[in-house]
């Protein structure tokens, strides 16, 4: 029978190769992660291990052994996406040494600030010098900034390990998992297949949750794929959740079609990409020169290597210490999301030169050295949710964006999304209606822009009654989404800054100005429409070669005027009355033929079709054969 997923903690191991992680993951567990003949062979661990065991006052924990030789470094960063907590092991006959240095700098940038010191192999010193190595370490994680405490084991004999037990369930049982951030998605760490069952894919459950029957994309390639089982410490499950290191059976996909690096989520969850923002700290061994305009790196996300181009935005190269963007220019694309952390090392020879956190994973190219660039990155680096969501809006592409959006794109849990806007709201940098919010100072700028707009056409078009709806969602169709515009234009009319008539807009302070001769000529043609209401006339019989009252009569069409049809147009007021008779008729009686709307209006048959066709056009009423009935 399938388990239900439950909260699950991960655990990595560090350090120099050679210092003791697989024998000390092997005494905790029970499980030899050293799992291939060349590994087993060689003595040292080339590729990811994974092993479990349970704590004493905590579910069942997950262990992740990362190489510790130089030559397989990437490895080691694919095995760190949501760690919890890191045992980083030291020999205490060595003390630390190069890798573990480069072990602690890379966790550092890829922000894990959890660890327990393992000292290892101390059956092999004395009392004096396993002194003298803790005062090393100790020293060692000063330089750092970290705290950790440091436990003496001897893997073999199983000396410190309650101790190390103990200590591993007080740290376990004081976390505090993040927030579930909504969609899943999983880095993939390996793929390989089983006769019988198909393509396997493992790694760490970074977000959301998954279930059996899932559809899942594969990014970047696009490919759709079923779960067809989750495995999470070998036992079957129904679902697996946030933070969980599972196994994935997947249905539809062939074992070429899915690597290392891949990432899986659900459809259009994420958008790849081929450029990157980034903020950028500099190792202080690093040689900066390395890090010039378009030199090229390697970048770790995740589970991934790519080879990218360096485009430095604040100065010439990156310094030591300081406040470092880069845009990352890529030759292949990846799925990632704001936030996401990255290692960057050098292309050939490789060492490693830093890293730290995607600010913006769909960026434009940006000209080096913009102000107006930097600040928003900084804004973005600060960590602060409501200035990003802010930040956010204020250069989102369109005029505003529904929540939704805000909480994928800045990586952010929808509830905290919900929770932001409404201090936003309160605080009136934002203005939240239809589903959508918008940076206050750009909407004010908008209706500052539609009021020139409006008045610009009132200028070319002085005997229009206002700009008609069409025309302005066409001028604004790629800023501004059609029922974000309504909801402008009725907080702008309320505000008394705009009029709205139908289906037209005006400036609240515009007013049709007639001269004497077209106002001579309004009368005559009201007169004339007023004279036979139910007679629409053709339009060149009312206006009769007379230029101003054309002009008059285009004015008035879609306030005082309707027009029937190409040739024919009718009062408004007249036609509004007629449409108030056949409303009331057919709800009493449901059905009208011709005759009938002829009898009832006193309109001739030859009229009678111009009206009847021009209310099925607008859908008040709809024909069934010689009948009409109510459309709505």
């Amino acid at each position: 029978m399938e388990k239900v997923g439950q909260d699950q903690i991960i655990i990595a191991t560090a350090g120099h190769v050679d210092h003791g992680k697989t024998t000390l993951i092997k005494a905790l567990t029970g499980i030899e992660t050293d799992t291939t003949a060349l590994e087993k062979k060689r003595g040292l661990t080339i590729n990811l291990g994974f092993a479990f065991f349970d704590l004493p006052h905590h579910q069942q924990v997950g262990i992740v052994d990362v190489p510790g030789h130089a030559k397989f470094l990437k490895n080691m960063i694919a095995g760190l996406s949501g760690v919890d907590l890191v045992l980083l092991v030291i020999d205490a006959a060595e003390g630390v040494m190069p890798q573990t240095r480069e072990h602690l700098a890379i966790m550092s940038l890829l922000g894990i600030d959890n660890y327990i010191v393992v000292l290892s192999k101390i059956d092999t010193v004395d009392a004096e010098f396993r002194a003298l190595a803790e005062d090393d370490v100790r020293s060692f994680l000063a330089e750092h900034h970290v705290s950790a405490p440091i436990i003496g084991v001897d893997a073999v004999s199983g000396k410190g390990l309650p101790q190390l037990i103990q200590v591993m369930d007080k740290k376990v049982s004081a976390l505090k998992k993040a927030p579930d951030r909504g969609q899943p998605r999983l880095n993939v760490d390996r793929a390989f297949s089983i006769k019988g069952f198909g393509t396997i894919v493992t790694g760490t459950l970074l977000e959301g949750k998954v279930t059996n029957g899932m559809t899942l994309e594969v990014f970047p390639s696009g490919k759709k794929t079923k779960i067809r089982n989750i495995q999470v410490h070998d036992e079957n499950m129904a679902e697996a959740l946030p933070g969980t290191r599972t196994a994935l059976n997947l249905a539809n996909l062939k074992p070429n079609e899915i690597k290392r690096g891949d990432v899986l989520t659900v459809p259009d969850n994420i958008q790849p990409t081929w450029m990157l923002d980034v903020a950028f700290d500099l190792l202080p061994q690093a040689d900066p020169d390395l890090v010039k305009l378009w030199r090229r790196v390697r970048v770790y996300l995740g589970a991934r290597e790519i080879i990218a181009r360096v485009v430095p935005l604040v100065e010439s190269q990156p310094q030591v210490g300081q406040k470092n963007y880069l845009q990352l220019r890529l030759e292949e694309p990846v799925a990632v999301k704001k936030n996401d952390r990255y290692i960057l090392r050098a292309y050939s020879p490789m060492p490693l030169l830093g890293g730290g956190k995607v600010l913006n994973p769909n960026p434009a190219k940006h000209r080096r050295f913009d102000e107006t660039v930097l600040k928003q990155l900084t804004v973005q680096a600060s960590g602060d949710p409501a200035a990003m969501v802010v930040n956010f809006l204020a250069n989102y592409p369109q005029l505003g964006a529904p929540p939704a959006t805000i909480a994928d794109q800045l990586n952010l849990a929808p509830t905290k999304v919900k929770q932001l806007l409404h201090q936003l709201q309160q605080q009136q940098k934002i203005s939240l209606s239809a589903g959508t919010a918008i940076e206050q100072q750009r909407l004010e700028q908008f209706e500052m822009a539609l009021l020139q707009l409006l008045n610009q056409y009132h200028q070319q078009n002085p005997l229009q009654p206002g700009m008609p709806k069409s025309e302005i969602s066409g001028h604004y169709q790629n800023l501004v989404p059609l029922k974000v515009l309504e909801v402008i234009f009725q907080h702008m009319q309320t505000a008394g800054k705009i009029r709205l008539a139908g289906a037209v807009v005006a400036a609240g302070d515009f007013k049709v100005q007639y001269n004497s001769q077209q106002k001579q000529a309004y009368q005559q043609l009201i007169a004339a429409l007023k004279a036979k209401p139910l007679m629409p006339p053709n339009q060149a019989d009312l206006i009769d070669h007379d230029n101003t009252k054309a002009a008059v009569l285009k004015a008035l069409e879609g306030s005082e005027v309707i027009r029937l049809s190409e040739q024919n147009v009718m009062l408004a007021t007249a036609y509004q009355a007629v449409v108030e008779q056949v409303t009331t008729y057919l709800q009493a009686h449901q059905t009208m033929t011709l005759a009938q709307f002829r009898d009832l209006t006193g309109a001739s048959r030859k009229y009678g079709v111009l009206i009847l066709e021009y209310m099925d056009k607008q859908g008040i009423t709809q024909r069934q054969q010689n009948q009409r009935v109510l459309k709505r």
